[in-house]
């Protein structure tokens, strides 16, 4: 079973993205600019703990 890492928006806060975690050791947040739904624009979306 792999670890996952759950991606939300910063501007809304919804959780959108589901992805593989690929390095265990990370000191800091995972960060990406994705589509968000809810806020239908391209935002920057952190790794939730």
């Amino acid at each position: 079973m792999s670890k996952k890492m759950i991606l939300c928006c910063e501007r809304c806060g919804s959780r959108n993205y589901v992805i593989p975690a690929g390095n265990k050791q990370a000191t800091e947040r995972f960060t990406v600019k994705k589509f968000c739904n809810h806020c239908n624009t391209h935002t920057e979306h952190k790794q939730t703990i």
